[in-house]
This record gives structure tokens, C-alpha cells and sequence, in this order.
């Protein structure tokens, strides 16, 4: 029997990370311009990133000024205050967050994007995951991290374990799968998958429903909101952006002409009542067209529907048409 290795693991589960939040990181530029532009205030922006963290996987949100200076943190001090950060170049000084520094040189229309492996950061020595892009409308960096869970990491079976894996599977109750090297147990490598991808995708129509707010607030045509939706899915692994009202039609996408609304039956169980998340399974279509996720999360008090759809490439584990090569 054709077995997974606990690397070949680790390392897909990292890359489905880099993907996903490259997508919150880029969602989260367009957000920061538009909030901005529209005169809020930075403890404005900061409040609009905390609903965010609240209520989804998300942990940080980090965005510097031209200088590198992050004056929008979801991160606190013990005073309650937003911590002072200044991104270097120096990798010395700063091995993990001088990755970043040249993001504050690239043009607002480059889409520049940093991804990078789980590891300690400076200021407290915790491990994170982070992934940056440039800014859209000035030069800057926004970064997006998720907290790892460390306690096993280190050599299993000769085989290292990274973070990023150990978190995950701990989390979703996998964490059996790293008593040894290599498993069989594809189908259940692939629901832990599964379950992250949601996670990160709810990130992303979190920060769009954001992102609408503000562009509504704005006065915003529907066309210039569209062509920002259609600029995030050109720059990022989202495959399209549909938003819609309670009744399934479709008001504003990143896609032109309108489609249909993927699944519009499930709008029926949706409860409008609390922030509610629709995941649906990962799918296969024919061979002529590559596998898909879709999640679609209703926001109490707002009147849309958001629904993000990602395409899948087979030799992801998450794909359905996922095989392990003899």
C-alpha cells in the first residue's frame, strides 16, 4: 500500500497556508486603502481589524506606514496598548521580520507578496506563521500571522514534525497521525486539510465583508468595487468573490458577467441571527475542469451574503483528486 510521508505532510499543509493567507494579507491592503481613504482613524482601523481576530482563526494583523513603522497592530502590550514595532532590514537584528522589509520598496501596481516558514519571532519569542504583501496605495507592509503550537517539535522517528503540521492536526484532532512516519490514512490527512482551508477561507470573506463596509461608507460604485474584488482574485489563489443578497442574487463579483451563486439551497439554513459559515465540501468536477472549495458566511446585521470560491490543484492533499504516487 502507497503510503504519505509525515514530510511530504507538513510541507503541502505549509504551502496551503501560504496560499491562503497570501489572500487574507492582499484582502487586508485593499482594506487598509479603502478605510483610509475614506478619513478613519488608525484606532478606527485597528477596531475593524480586532472585530476580525474575534470572530475567525486569524491572529495578527500587522501594517507599517513608508518607513516600516506598524502603526495598525491587532498585538497589544500588558498596557492595552498597540505595540511599537519597527520592521528592519537587518537580519541580525531581525531574522524574521527583516524578510519583509522589501516589500517597502515596491510599487502600489507590483502585487509583491513574502511568504515564510514558521518560525520564532523578536519580540516574545512565540512561533508564527507569516505571510506579506505590499501595499496598494502607498509603500508599506501588510502582514497577516497565525500563532503555532510548539510543544512537538523536534525529531519523530527520525522524520521532524514541522509546527505548522503539529498545530494544525492537534487542533482538528489528528494528533495521532504524528506517531509515525509515514500513513496510509490519506482520506483522514484530507479532512484535517479540508478543515484548515475553511478556516483560512472564512478569514478572507471576513475581511471582504470589512472591505464593503467601508467601500459602501465610501460611496463607492458598483463597478470600482468590482474591479477592486476583480484585482484581489487576479493577485491571489481566491478563484472568485460573489456577494449577494439573503435571497441569492448576486449584486457585486469579482467575475463579469454575473454567474450563479454556487449553492444558493444552503442559504435556506444560513441564521441570520449570529455569524454563520456555510462549508461546503471540496469538489471534483470533470477532468476538463480542475476541483474547487466554497465557503459562503453571513455577517448579523448586514444584508449580503459573501461567498469565496478557490480552485484546487490535484497534487494538493485537499484536492479530492488527490492520489499518492506509487
Amino acid at each position: 500500500m502507497s503510503q504519505l510521508s509525515l514530510a511530504d505532510i507538513a510541507n503541502g499543509l505549509d504551502s496551503l497556508l501560504d496560499k491562503q493567507m497570501t489572500g487574507q494579507a492582499r484582502i487586508a491592503a485593499h482594506l487598509v486603502a479603502a478605510a483610509e481613504g475614506h478619513g478613519l482613524s488608525p484606532s478606527e482601523v485597528i477596531s475593524i481589524f480586532d472585530k476580525i481576530v474575534e470572530k475567525t482563526v486569524l491572529d495578527e494583523l500587522w501594517v507599517t506606514d513608508s518607513e516600516g513603522i506598524a502603526y495598525l497592530t491587532t498585538v497589544r502590550g500588558e498596557d492595552g496598548k498597540p505595540i511599537q514595532f519597527k520592521f528592519s532590514d537587518d537580519s541580525d537584528t531581525q531574522p524574521q521580520a527583516s524578510a519583509f522589509y522589501p516589500l517597502l520598496s515596491a510599487s502600489v501596481d507590483s502585487d509583491e507578496c513574502i511568504t515564510q516558514a514558521a518560525q520564532t519571532r523578536e519580540i516574545d519569542w512565540n512561533i508564527f506563521k507569516y505571510v506579506g504583501v505590499s501595499g496598494i496605495d502607498k509603500p508599506r507592509i501588510v502582514q497577516v500571522g497565525n500563532a503555532l503550537a510548539f510543544e512537538e517539535q523536534g525529531l519523530l522517528n527520525n522524520s521532524y514534525a514541522s509546527p505548522v503540521m503539529t498545530a494544525a492536526l492537534a487542533a482538528f484532532g489528528e494528533a495521532e497521525l504524528l506517531s509515525s512516519m509515514y500513513t496510509s490514512r490519506v482520506a483522514e490527512v484530507r479532512s484535517v486539510f479540508d478543515a484548515v482551508l475553511s478556516k483560512q477561507m472564512v478569514v478572507q470573506a471576513g475581511l471582504i465583508d470589512a472591505f464593503l463596509t467601508v467601500a459602501e461608507a465610501s460611496g463607492w460604485s458598483v463597478a470600482e468595487t468590482n474591479s477592486r474584488l476583480h484585482r484581489i482574485v487576479k493577485t491571489t489563489p481566491i478563484s472568485e468573490i460573489e456577494i449577494a443578497t439573503t435571497g441569492g442574487q448576486i449584486v457585486l463579483s469579482s467575475s463579469a458577467p454575473y454567474g450563479k451563486l454556487r449553492y444558493p439551497e444552503s442559504l435556506q439554513a444560513i441564521n441570520v441571527d449570529v455569524m454563520d459559515v456555510v462549508d461546503h465540501p471540496s469538489i471534483a468536477h470533470d477532468e476538463s475542469h480542475p476541483s474547487e472549495k466554497t465557503v459562503t458566511v453571513y455577517s448579523p446585521g448586514l444584508t449580503r451574503i459573501v461567498q469565496i470560491t478557490t480552485l484546487l490543484d490535484d497534487s494538493s492533499l485537499v484536492s479530492p483528486r488527490f492520489r499518492i504516487p506509487d
